[in-house]
């Protein structure tokens, strides 16, 4: 299997483990569709009770000022700006360089390393880049049981 593909499953596995373990539901169709990789739910609100996703992890990245720099591609960076009924984030997961770091597993623990935020670009102007926007990813957003509800309380 390719590095790209092995990424882009431990994404989706530490999603789905802070989502479960946060009491919320989750659905992650098998094709991305228009830009959303998934949906989080929160049974027991009313009205509007989803947020979708889309889902990005890399290896490589900066931080600067308590922000993660991020090149994002400009088609899926265009997606998420976009005032819809249900919010829209990037989830960014962050993963050591090194492979052979992306998971640690003994007989009492199962990690993966390093750590997920989110970022609603809701708003943001429409980018004409032909290929990728910068965005800034502010470390306070980190994606866990507090940052889900963060993320609920500040977008529904």
């Amino acid at each position: 299997m390719s590095p790209n593909f092995i990424q882009e499953e431990l994404s989706k596995a530490y999603v789905r483990a802070v989502v479960y373990n946060a009491g919320l539901s989750l659905s992650i169709p098998e094709k991305d569709y228009y830009g959303i990789d998934g949906t989080i739910d929160d049974p027991n609100r009313r009205g509007v009770n989803r947020i979708d996703f889309q889902l990005k992890s890399t290896t490589d990245y900066e931080v600067r000022d308590g922000e993660i720099v991020y090149d994002l591609r400009v088609e899926d960076y265009n997606r998420l700006i976009r005032d819809e009924d249900v919010p829209r984030v990037l989830i960014l997961y962050l993963m050591p360089k090194d492979p052979d770091e992306w998971l640690a597993q003994g007989l009492e623990q199962l990690c993966l390393r390093e750590c997920a935020f989110w970022h609603s670009l809701m708003g943001k102007d429409w980018s004409p880049n032909p290929y990728e926007k910068r965005v800034f990813v502010p470390q306070a957003n980190v994606f866990s049981q507090d940052g889900l509800r963060d993320m609920f309380r500040r977008l529904i």
